[in-house]
């Protein structure tokens, strides 16, 4: 199966930047520039437009994301008046997106995250596409309704991004394992160089200081509290800096979270040394870490931490599966305790051999997760399906 010059449909749930969404644009950037695809983003959830996301969108020349109806797919095996017009209301918003994305003429769907699988796998064969997937990134979880039960018995195949979504599909549901593929993302950003003197200096970061940094958004997985307080014990023996980035704009939940970690940074001890950052540029923040950190309680194939081992950064992570897939070691992944954290801060902080050593054996290790061996690799995989 060949995707050249062929029309391509991406689902994703809300237009703002987080990982799914900074790999749907990755996949688009690829498939418009590479492949001389025709590809529309549709969202499912929202077509509310994050800052962030529409200049990534334009960057790569989508000028346009389509949003139809917000989405409704219920389903139970219950047999009530409530469960008749839910399947009502279903039957109504298929048929409004099988119109709406058929006057894009797909050959492929491409969802992300299981509600648009879900619509996906429903709805391709009405919509022309020849071929669709359902595509776990370990982020989801299962509704396990009557609904989802019948779509998972239609999806051609599933496609994960690292065991954990495996491990979720099998757990949910009994799918033959000829039908699942791992298939690791790709790096979305590219290298770019910077003056990292002029933006240490904006941020009034000392040159001699060691920058500890974590870029993430400022949701309830992911554990800045637990980084925050794991830097105060190190900053009042230690020459370091602590930058968090994120987008507070994305929902009420990252512009709460970011005003919480604002408020602490400010009453601590150790204000002058700590930077919260929003709606900066990633590649800009990336160039002045001497340490990248991801500390959270779920993750698939992190964006994050490919983009730390891409600035040549040592990692310190949470021992996620899609972590030690990426890093290929145990040495600085940690259970979330303050202990392992400042542990592992520690001996990087201490050892400036030591960071760059991992630094470099971490870029040469995030080459093969090109989008070249991405697509290569999703073709043979799509084409191992069996359309009608």
């Amino acid at each position: 199966m060949n995707l050249l010059n062929k029309n391509i449909v991406l689902l994703i749930k809300s237009p703002v930047l987080g990982g799914a969404e900074r790999q749907a644009l990755g996949f688009a950037d690829y498939a418009i520039h590479t492949l001389d695809c025709s590809v529309k983003i549709i969202a499912t959830h929202s077509g509310l437009v994050s800052k962030e996301f529409k200049q990534f969108a334009e960057e790569i020349g989508i000028d346009e994301i389509h949003y139809k109806e917000k989405y409704f797919l219920k389903l139970s095996n219950n047999i009530s008046l409530k469960n008749l017009r839910n399947g009502i209301k279903t039957f109504l918003y298929l048929l409004k997106m099988i119109q709406f994305i058929r006057k894009f003429k797909p050959f492929l769907i491409v969802p992300f995250l299981n509600p648009p699988s879900k619509l996906a796998v429903l709805i391709y064969k009405y919509t022309g596409a020849k071929y669709t997937f359902w595509h776990q990134l370990g982020l989801d979880f299962f509704r396990k309704d009557a609904l989802e039960a019948y779509a998972i018995k239609k999806t051609p195949i599933f496609v994960a991004n690292a065991q954990n979504g495996i491990d979720e599909i099998c757990d949910s549901y009994a799918v033959p394992t000829e039908k699942i593929f791992c298939l690791p993302q790709y790096t979305t950003l590219s290298y770019q160089e910077h003056d990292s003197n002029s933006i240490r200096e904006k941020l009034q970061i000392d040159n001699d200081a060691i920058v500890i940094g974590m870029i993430s958004h400022y949701r309830e997985e992911k554990l800045f509290d637990l980084l925050f307080d794991t830097f105060l014990q190190l900053c009042s023996t230690r020459k370091t800096h602590l930058v968090l980035l994120g987008d507070a704009d994305n929902s009420p939940e990252t512009e709460k979270k970011y005003r919480e970690l604002c408020n602490q940074a400010s009453a601590s001890s150790c204000s002058e040394n700590i930077s919260v950052l929003s709606s900066r540029p990633v590649s800009e923040i990336l160039s002045i870490l001497d340490i990248g950190v991801l500390v959270s309680t779920m993750e698939g194939t992190p964006n994050v931490v490919m983009e730390y081992m891409l600035y040549k950064l040592p990692v310190v992570a949470t021992n996620h599966i899609g972590c030690k897939q990426l890093l290929n070691s145990e040495d600085f992944l940690i259970n979330n305790t303050v202990d392992e954290l400042t542990n592992k801060l520690d001996l990087l902080i201490e050892d400036t051999e030591l960071r760059k050593k991992i630094g470099v054996k971490n870029a040469n290790l995030i080459q093969k997760y090109s989008k070249e061996n991405y697509f290569k690799r999703l073709e043979e995989i799509i084409s191992q399906s069996n359309p009608s």
